[in-house]
C-alpha cells in the first residue's frame, strides 16, 4: 500500500509567498529597465559616437517590444505553461542584458534592448496569473499590493540606480554597468525560480499567429510614435504612426471577434470585456497610471534644466515617490475587502492633492527641492494605496479561464499608460516651459479618473447582457 503524506497548509502558504517573492524579482528587473538607461544616454552617445536620436532608439527599443508583446506573453504562458515561460523570459532577458552591456555598436545595443523587451514580455504576464490562482481574499490583496509596488517602484528606482552605477563606475564599465547588473541577478533568479516555481499541467493549443502579428505591429506603431514623437516635436511621421497604430489595433479587435465566433483560439477572448469591472478598471488603470511616469519625466528634466542637477542627482530626488508608493502599497492588505473602493478613492484624492501642492511649490523659477521631495513622498503614498485596489477590482470577477487574458490586458494597459504619460506630460512641460503647468494637468487627470471610471461602470451596469 502506498501512503500519501499531506503537505501542511502552513507549508503550502509559505511556499506561495516564497514563489511570489521570486517572481516579483523578475518584475522589479523589468520595471527597472524601463528607466535605468535614461541617465546613461549621454555617455552612450559619447562612447559609441552616435546621435541623440539613435541613443533614444536604443533606450526605447526595450519598451516598444515589452509593451507590445505582453498580451502575447500571457497567452503563450497559459497555453505552454507559466513556469517554462517565466524561466525562458529570465534567460532571454539576462542574455540580452549581457549583450547590451557588451555592445560594440549602437546597432547591437538597439537589438539587445529589443530582445530584453521580449524576455520581459515572457516573464511579467505570468506573475498576475500566479497571484490570481495561488491567492484568495486578503492574501491576494497583499500579493497584488506587492506586485503593483514593484511595477512603479522599479521605474523610480531605475533613475536613481542608473545614476548611482554610472557615478560609481564599477570596474571602469561606465554606462555598461546599468545593463550588466542584470546578469548576476538574472542567473540567481533562474536557479531559484527553477527550484520553487510549481509545475502545472497545461492543455496546449494553437497560437493565433495573425493576432500576434496585428497586435505587435499596432503596439509598436503606437509606442514608437508616443516615445520618439515627444522628443522630436511631433513631426508628421509620428502623427501618421499613431493613426496607423489605431487602425491596426482596430483590425486586431475585429479579427479577435471573428476568430472567437468561429471557435478558434484567440489572443484575447472578447468575452473578457463583458465581465463586470474589467472595462472601467482598465480605463482607471490608464488614467491613474499615466501621470506617474509624467512625474518621473518632468521632475528629472526640470531639476537638470532649472537647478543644474546631474541625471543621477535628479534620479535620487525621485526616491521619496518610490518609498511612499511602497509604504502606501501595504495599506490595502490591512483594509477589509469591502473598503477597497473607499481606499481607492482616498488614495487618488491624496495623490491628486499632492500634485496640486507640487504645482504651487514649483511655480517659481527655482523651487524648494527638499519640500517638493516630502510632497512627492505623500503623492507616492496615495498612489500606492490606490493602485492595488484598482488592479484588484479590475480582475476581481474574471473567470479562471480568462485570467491569462485579463493579466495580459491589465499589464499592457499599465505599461502603455507609462508610455502615454511621458508623451502627454512631457509635451505639456515642453510646450508650457514650466513644470507647475504639467503638475496641474496631472492632478486633474488623477482626480477625474475615478469619476470617469464610475460613469463607465454605471453605463456598463445599464447595458444589456
Amino acid at each position: 500500500m502506498t501512503s500519501h503524506v499531506a503537505v501542511p497548509s502552513n507549508a503550502r502558504a509559505r511556499h506561495r509567498w516564497v514563489t511570489l517573492v521570486v517572481v516579483l524579482v523578475g518584475q522589479f528587473m523589468a520595471s527597472l529597465d524601463t528607466t535605468v538607461g535614461n541617465v546613461a544616454a549621454p555617455d552612450i552617445g559619447t562612447e559609441l559616437q552616435v546621435s541623440a536620436g539613435t541613443v533614444r532608439l536604443a533606450i526605447v527599443a526595450y519598451t516598444l517590444l515589452y509593451a507590445s508583446l505582453l498580451i502575447t506573453g500571457a497567452r503563450i504562458g497559459a497555453d505552454r505553461g507559466r513556469r517554462p515561460m517565466f524561466l525562458a523570459g529570465v534567460v532571454v532577458f539576462t542574455v540580452a542584458s549581457a549583450a547590451a552591456g557588451a555592445a560594440p555598436s549602437a546597432a547591437v545595443l538597439v537589438g539587445a534592448r529589443a530582445v530584453q523587451g521580449i524576455g520581459a514580455a515572457l516573464m511579467i504576464p505570468q506573475i498576475v496569473s500566479v497571484i490570481q490562482i495561488s491567492f484568495t481574499g486578503s492574501a491576494r490583496a497583499r500579493a497584488l499590493s506587492a506586485f503593483s509596488a514593484m511595477i512603479s517602484i522599479g521605474g523610480a528606482v531605475g533613475l536613481a540606480a542608473g545614476g548611482g552605477l554610472i557615478d560609481l563606475d564599477l570596474l571602469g564599465l561606465g554606462w555598461r554597468s546599468v545593463f550588466l547588473v542584470n546578469v548576476p541577478i538574472g542567473i540567481v533568479l533562474f536557479v531559484v525560480a527553477a527550484l520553487v516555481l510549481p509545475r502545472v499541467p497545461v492543455v496546449e493549443r494553437r497560437l493565433d499567429v495573425p493576432g500576434v502579428v496585428l497586435l505587435t505591429c499596432g503596439g509598436i506603431l503606437m509606442t514608437s510614435a508616443l516615445t520618439l514623437g515627444t522628443d522630436s516635436g511631433w513631426p508628421p511621421w509620428s502623427i501618421a504612426a499613431v493613426v496607423a497604430g489605431v487602425a491596426v489595433l482596430a483590425v486586431f479587435a475585429a479579427h479577435q471577434r471573428r476568430t472567437s465566433r468561429r471557435g478558434r483560439p484567440v489572443l484575447v477572448e472578447p468575452a473578457l470585456f463583458t465581465t463586470r469591472g474589467v472595462r472601467p478598471g482598465l480605463l482607471g488603470l490608464l488614467l491613474v497610471g499615466t501621470p506617474y511616469t509624467g512625474i518621473l519625466f518632468c521632475v528629472a528634466a526640470d531639476l537638470q534644466v532649472r537647478h543644474g542637477s546631474t541625471a543621477g542627482v535628479a534620479g535620487y530626488a525621485l526616491l521619496p515617490l518610490a518609498v511612499g508608493f511602497g509604504i502606501g502599497g501595504v495599506i490595502p492588505s490591512l483594509v477589509r475587502p469591502g473598503y477597497q473602493r473607499a481606499l481607492l478613492i482616498g488614495g487618488v484624492a491624496v495623490a491628486g492633492t499632492a500634485l496640486l501642492l507640487l504645482a504651487w511649490l514649483t511655480r517659481g523659477e527655482r523651487w524648494p527641492v527638499a519640500a517638493a521631495e516630502v510632497v512627492l513622498g505623500v503623492c507616492g503614498l496615495g498612489y500606492g494605496a490606490s493602485f492595488s485596489p484598482l488592479f484588484a477590482l479590475t480582475v476581481a470577477h474574471v473567470r479562471p479561464a480568462n485570467i491569462p487574458d485579463a493579466s495580459g490586458m491589465a499589464t499592457t494597459v499599465i505599461q502603455f499608460s507609462f508610455v502615454v504619460g511621458v508623451a502627454v506630460f512631457g509635451t505639456v512641460y515642453q510646450a508650457s516651459g514650466h513644470i507647475a503647468t504639467a503638475f496641474v494637468v496631472m492632478a486633474v487627470v488623477v482626480l477625474v479618473a475615478p469619476i470617469i471610471a464610475r460613469l463607465h461602470t454605471l453605463r456598463e451596469a445599464g447595458s444589456p447582457e
